[in-house]
Protein backbone atom coordinates (compact mmCIF):
# COMPACT_ATOMS: atom_id res chain seq x y z
CA UNK A 1 0.00 0.00 0.00
CA UNK A 2 0.94 3.34 -0.71
CA UNK A 3 -0.17 5.48 1.86
CA UNK A 4 1.88 3.39 4.42
CA UNK A 5 5.43 3.37 2.31
CA UNK A 6 7.76 5.63 4.13
CA UNK A 7 11.08 6.57 1.53
CA UNK A 8 14.08 6.73 3.62
CA UNK A 9 15.97 10.14 3.57
CA UNK A 10 19.11 10.38 1.40
CA UNK A 11 22.34 10.54 3.03
CA UNK A 12 24.28 13.11 3.52
CA UNK A 13 27.78 12.87 2.18
CA UNK A 14 29.81 15.45 3.52
CA UNK A 15 33.34 15.46 3.11
CA UNK A 16 35.49 18.27 5.11
CA UNK A 17 38.38 19.70 3.71
CA UNK A 18 40.61 22.04 4.85
CA UNK A 19 42.98 24.68 3.41
CA UNK A 20 46.44 25.99 5.23
CA UNK A 21 47.96 28.86 2.89
CA UNK A 22 50.89 28.23 4.96
CA UNK A 23 51.28 24.91 4.04
CA UNK A 24 50.49 25.21 0.35
CA UNK A 25 53.41 28.36 -0.09
CA UNK A 26 55.61 25.64 1.80
CA UNK A 27 54.96 23.04 -0.55
CA UNK A 28 55.57 25.43 -3.53
CA UNK A 29 58.71 26.44 -1.59
CA UNK A 30 59.72 23.11 -1.45
CA UNK A 31 59.17 22.59 -5.46
CA UNK A 32 61.05 25.10 -6.38
CA UNK A 33 64.16 24.96 -3.57
CA UNK A 34 64.06 21.21 -3.09
CA UNK A 35 63.45 19.02 0.22
CA UNK A 36 64.76 20.75 3.48
CA UNK A 37 67.28 17.24 4.45
CA UNK A 38 68.50 17.14 1.25
CA UNK A 39 72.19 18.39 0.52
CA UNK A 40 72.62 20.39 -2.30
CA UNK A 41 74.58 24.06 -3.64
CA UNK A 42 71.61 26.22 -3.07
CA UNK A 43 72.47 29.12 -4.61
CA UNK A 44 70.47 32.31 -5.27
CA UNK A 45 70.42 33.05 -9.03
CA UNK A 46 69.94 37.08 -8.70
CA UNK A 47 69.58 37.22 -12.64
CA UNK A 48 67.24 34.87 -13.14
CA UNK A 49 65.16 36.44 -10.45
CA UNK A 50 65.21 39.74 -12.27
CA UNK A 51 64.35 38.25 -15.84
CA UNK A 52 61.37 36.47 -14.16
CA UNK A 53 60.43 39.61 -13.08
CA UNK A 54 61.17 41.42 -15.84
CA UNK A 55 59.12 38.96 -18.25
CA UNK A 56 56.17 39.58 -15.62
CA UNK A 57 56.04 42.87 -16.28
CA UNK A 58 56.53 42.84 -20.03
CA UNK A 59 53.71 39.99 -20.32
CA UNK A 60 51.15 42.69 -18.16
CA UNK A 61 50.33 44.78 -20.91
CA UNK A 62 47.93 47.86 -21.59
CA UNK A 63 44.37 46.46 -23.16
CA UNK A 64 42.95 48.24 -25.96
CA UNK A 65 39.75 49.26 -23.41
CA UNK A 66 42.43 51.23 -21.52
CA UNK A 67 44.02 52.77 -24.12
CA UNK A 68 40.91 54.53 -25.32
CA UNK A 69 39.89 55.42 -22.33
CA UNK A 70 42.95 57.79 -21.74
CA UNK A 71 42.74 59.43 -25.33
CA UNK A 72 39.20 60.45 -23.95
CA UNK A 73 40.29 61.79 -20.78
CA UNK A 74 42.73 63.23 -22.47
CA UNK A 75 40.64 64.67 -25.28
CA UNK A 76 38.15 66.11 -22.58
CA UNK A 77 40.93 67.77 -20.79
CA UNK A 78 42.28 69.85 -23.75
CA UNK A 79 38.56 70.67 -24.97
CA UNK A 80 38.02 71.99 -21.33
CA UNK A 81 41.19 73.55 -21.34
CA UNK A 82 40.50 75.23 -24.50
CA UNK A 83 37.37 76.14 -23.78
CA UNK A 84 39.23 78.03 -20.52
CA UNK A 85 41.61 79.98 -22.38
CA UNK A 86 39.24 81.13 -25.09
CA UNK A 87 36.89 82.24 -22.36
CA UNK A 88 39.59 84.07 -20.55
CA UNK A 89 41.01 86.03 -23.44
Amino acid sequence: MAFFEHKRPRQFEYKPRFYNPEKERLEQLKAKYGEIGETYNRKINFRQAMNEKKEEKIGSKISVSKIILYACIVVVLLYVLLMVVEKWQ
